[in-house]
């Protein structure tokens, strides 16, 4: 179940024997109208063109011949990623009720959310949200002190939250070593200004995620820039 059942549907779509897993791409080079495509040494893949998907802080660390334009290679220093870590508590009774559930707090745990919506069953699940500096207090603790913290935080919404949490499971974004956080973030004119220049085509690279994607944020939006990418190479 759940996102999973997505990336499955691709991967039968496109056939498991073509999808590289565990490959950390280095180079990228472009040489009289072929696209090669680094990961290491060894493994060099060759194609007519490439849509680069990699969330910025990793595109930082690819390796493009000929270089990005210094515009473009600059809008990628400047970019920054949201610092989110996601916590989702498993508790005997839905003391919430609604099944839309959903509340903003200004405690650390921050913006709770109903995750088994729908579903049966007595137990239920509450994913917590806590962004910026309440993420990484978060983060800085073991999954004891995090399921604690996030399910003492509805006290004064349910006195009985504490007692009835069973498990925890929570994943710190800005920990992530590829994405360094959970999505873009764009300061103040940042939208107009670093955005179009990071949808720009490199020769034949293309980009694509939700980073520069109209639905930016979400994985929708990664996914419609990853249409319209591939769509502009079969016109």
């Amino acid at each position: 179940g759940g996102n999973s059942r997505l990336v499955e549907e691709l991967a039968a779509r496109i056939g498991t024997e073509n999808i590289k897993l565990e490959k950390r791409v280095t180079e990228i080079v472009q040489v009289r109208g072929v696209v090669t495509v680094a990961a290491g040494q060894a493994d060099l893949y060759r194609a007519d063109a490439c849509i680069c998907t990699a969330p910025i802080p990793s595109l930082r660390k690819i390796k493009f011949d000929p270089p990005l334009p210094s515009a473009q290679a600059a809008a990628a220093e400047k970019l920054g990623y949201a610092r989110i870590t996601k916590n989702s508590v498993l508790f005997d009774e839905r003391f919430w009720k609604a099944e839309n559930f959903s509340m903003v707090t200004d405690t650390t745990s921050h913006y709770y959310f109903h995750s088994t919506q729908n579903q049966p069953g007595k137990q239920g699940i509450l994913t917590a949200y806590a962004v910026g500096d309440k993420a990484d207090v978060l983060a800085s603790q073991d999954d004891a002190r995090r399921q604690i913290i996030v399910s003492r935080d509805l006290i004064d919404y349910n006195w009985s939250a504490p007692n009835l949490s069973r498990g925890i499971a929570s994943y710190a974004w800005q920990r992530d070593e590829f994405t360094k956080g959970a999505y873009a973030i764009y300061g103040p004119g940042e939208w107009f200004g670093l955005r179009p220049i990071l949808s720009r085509p490199h020769l034949k690279v293309l980009f694509a995620g939700e980073h520069i994607a109209d639905w930016q944020g979400f994985m929708e939006g990664a996914i419609e820039s990853g249409e319209a990418a591939a769509a502009s190479l079969i016109k």
